[in-house]
């Protein structure tokens, strides 16, 4: 299973890298920022689901910074289980002029870490740890890896009621889809949307203490709605979702889609700027 999934996100790198980690780069950088005066000098940073790079590439900036004003650098380990995600953040790494010294990328399950305990200052799972099978499991993975004293930061998508991006891919999919398909969400992260959730199992999954949520608002810009269809059909979770329709309904789907994106944007060639709300998370290693 671990495998299939670790697959479909390898496909997924172009499409994520072009349209999706100029919106999830940004509140990564903001994640960092909401820390930056809890992280002592040389900081061993984790990445857990690192992804595109979305996080791993603003903190490598950071530590050339570090390591032009000082002289020595923070170090930074990016993981995911995805082995094109691990290769993408690496040669982007490598194009800003890190080597080894600053950043190690490597695959690694978030969910068993192949890590030591209490080797890392900082961990950060930006848009990662909420989407694994086994939440609870991560949230003890980036804790246990931790130092006392250490901090956790997270980011989870709020949900449809107060994410308009969310609210517009999933509410004329969810109206199209045949009933045998709509989701329960049992399980599912949309249960860890409201901060009072996601603190709530966090701190109760891990010894992890003092935990904060802020929600934060950005804005995802694609050149038309055809692209964000097309990148909603190649999204591991979204696609799997649509590989279940038969040609009759995906074509009910994409229909009521397509409508609904095209009068957002105002037009067929018209840009889709879509806002969205996620909750970053800070919370201290007992």
């Amino acid at each position: 299973m671990q495998k299939d999934a670790a697959a479909a996100w390898d496909q997924h790198v172009p499409a994520y890298a072009r349209l999706f980690e100029p919106l999830t780069g940004y509140i990564a950088r903001a994640m960092l920022h909401l820390v930056e005066s809890r992280l002592p000098p040389r900081a061993a940073l984790l990445d857990i689901a690192c992804g595109s790079g979305a996080l791993a590439l603003p903190a490598v900036r950071r530590a050339l910074r570090e390591r032009e004003r000082t002289g020595v650098a923070s170090t930074i380990v990016a993981t995911d289980f995805s082995p094109k995600m691990v290769e993408h953040t690496r040669q982007a790494a490598a194009a800003l002029g890190a080597d080894e010294a600053i950043i190690r990328c490597e695959v690694h399950n978030g969910e068993a870490l192949a890590l030591a305990d209490a080797s890392f200052d900082a961990a950060f799972s930006s848009f990662g740890i909420f989407l694994f099978s086994d939440r609870r499991a991560g949230w003890r993975e980036a804790a246990r890896v931790l130092r006392p004293g250490g901090t956790f930061v997270t980011s989870v998508w709020q949900g449809p009621a107060h994410n308009p991006m969310l609210r517009h891919q999933m509410g004329p999919i969810l109206a199209a889809l045949p009933p045998h398909l709509i989701p329960s969400n049992k399980g599912g992260w949309i249960e860890i949307s409201e901060a009072e959730a996601l603190i709530a199992e966090v701190t109760t999954s891990a010894p992890l203490h003092s935990a904060r949520c802020y929600p934060f608002h950005a804005t995802l810009a694609i050149s038309n709605w055809r692209e964000y269809w097309d990148a909603m059909r190649d999204n591991p979770v979204m696609g799997a979702l649509l590989q279940q329709c038969s040609p009759t309904e995906l074509s009910a789907v994409h229909a009521r889609v397509s409508q609904h994106l095209r009068e957002l944007a105002g037009g067929e060639e018209e840009p889709l700027l879509l806002d969205s709300v996620c909750n970053i998370l800070v919370a201290t290693r007992s």
